[in-house]
């Protein structure tokens, strides 16, 4: 029994660390959001800097169970040396992940809450993590994207600022007034609430002659929250300016031309 006490007692001491660094961790995530709220601002990225306090008090109890088990480590940072080619090899893409996910991290390459695309993955970042990353798909599902894949590919981020700009191209008829054309849509973008009329600059465009119509381009400005109810506040205003400016709508048309053909010539090509 005397021979099996050093060892339950290093198994104890080795529990009691681990678990007091989860709970430090917790800790002191909770005294950092606090701290926070204190000063009147949430924490960005909480699911982000849970994770790197977790780690970090985990990386520190590891290193403390380590010197508790193996008195002089020596020994065993030469074996893992020699085990850790071939280690290394079978952990390629794990260990590449990882890498990649703290370079994000202190890179600040990508947030929480941002709406991104990355090879064809777009949605909403949930969570940077070491390995994946987890983004919300707008239909719902989450996709757990390698954080490798994350840092060599293009990252495109829709949202970098509080506003973003809109294309719509709307078509007249041809006939009409191009003039008028032109100051009924500004009117559109001017009396729409929803289109942010701050330092940005709302546009309305000639954009070139189409098979059945003369098309315009509107180039405006609107706020996160707005992104769909300007579409369609745009749109309905667009139909009844137009209406009440007795503008219509085109549509694809097709002009047939018959030639009149005498009938003794019909009647021969027949």
């Amino acid at each position: 029994m005397s021979d099996w006490l050093p060892i339950i007692i290093k198994i104890v001491t080795s529990v009691a660390v681990f678990a007091a660094a989860i709970l430090l961790s917790r800790v002191t995530f909770r005294l950092i959001a606090k701290a926070a709220e204190k000063k009147g601002s949430k924490l960005k990225t909480p699911n982000t800097i849970r994770l790197i306090i977790s780690v970090l008090f985990i990386l520190i109890a590891l290193m403390i169970i380590l010197s508790l088990v193996f008195e002089d480590l020596v020994p065993v940072v030469a074996g893992l040396g020699i085990g850790g080619i071939v280690i290394g090899f079978a952990l390629k893409e794990p260990l590449e992940n990882t890498i990649s996910g703290i370079f994000l991290l202190m890179g600040k390459t990508i947030h929480e809450g941002d709406v991104v695309n990355v090879k064809d993955i777009s949605g909403v970042v949930e969570m940077v993590g070491l390995n994946h990353t987890s983004v919300k798909t707008f239909d719902g599902k989450k996709i757990y994207v390698p954080n490798k894949m994350i840092w060599t590919s293009p990252v495109t981020n829709f949202w970098p600022a509080n506003i973003r700009r809109l294309e719509m191209v709307v078509g007249m008829p041809y006939g009409v007034d191009v003039e008028t054309s032109l100051r009924v849509l500004k009117e559109v973008l001017d009396e729409d609430d929803n289109v942010y009329k701050g330092d940005a600059t709302n546009a309305v465009l000639f954009n070139g002659f189409s098979s059945s119509s003369i098309d315009f381009k509107l180039l405006f400005w609107f706020e996160r929250p707005n992104f769909f109810a300007v579409q369609n506040s745009v749109s309905n205003r667009i139909y009844s300016k137009l209406k009440e400016e007795g503008i219509s709508i085109p549509f694809p048309q097709l002009d047939l031309h018959v030639i009149d053909m005498p009938e003794a010539k019909m009647k021969k090509d027949i």
